[in-house]
């Protein structure tokens, strides 16, 4: 399933979906939890969704709060004041796989606030890279003469991109580093 492809509401259906599966929970359990994470949020009032039901009991509340909830997921009309609410019912692991996808498309990683920074800033790794690509790089280059043929010229074009490539991946890395870091910081200060 491609990420890019889908929509925010495909994203949070699949979120819930998989939720509700491997939890076992029946859709009116999960409506449940999205309706407590609603009113706990206050977003009932501000988003002006009720799920109040007069004259129902607990169980015909929940059975109508999952036909409203799972009529907007599976119609893709969801309100957008509904999306925290269900995003906070999440468990912490499908809400963080959600927002990373939503969020990875556009070059921004979630984590949790109370998460260290992934280890994924390994010098020496882009260092043999580097080396390795930029060697290929020059060695293409010393190979190929004046009289070069076309395909010779498109192949050390290929080698000199990888060398480009691999720099940049070095600075992105560097500054997605710095940006991790200082994201923790300010969430530990």
């Amino acid at each position: 399933m491609s990420i890019q492809n889908q929509s925010l509401v495909e994203i949070l259906r699949s979120a819930i979906e998989a939720w509700r599966t491997t939890q076992r929970m029946s859709r009116e359990a999960v409506a449940i939890a999205i309706v407590e994470a609603h009113l706990a949020y206050a977003a009932g009032a501000a988003a002006e969704i009720s799920f109040e039901f007069v004259g129902s009991d607990a169980y015909d509340r929940a059975k109508k709060a999952a036909q409203k909830i799972f009529r907007w997921l599976d119609e893709g009309n969801l309100p957008a004041n509904m999306i925290p609410s269900m995003l906070a019912a999440l468990p912490a692991e499908q809400r963080l796989t959600a927002m990373n996808q939503i969020l990875c498309p556009l070059g921004i990683e979630a984590r949790a606030a109370d998460q260290a920074p992934a280890i994924g800033f390994d010098p020496l790794k882009h260092l043999k890279n580097i080396a390795k690509e930029s060697a290929e790089g020059k060695l293409a280059l010393l190979q190929v003469g004046a009289e070069a043929s076309e395909e010779q010229l498109l192949a050390v074009r290929i080698e000199l991109t990888e060398a480009a490539e691999a720099y940049q991946a070095a600075a992105d890395d560097v500054t997605a580093e710095i940006h991790a870091r200082r994201a923790l910081a300010r969430a530990s200060a």
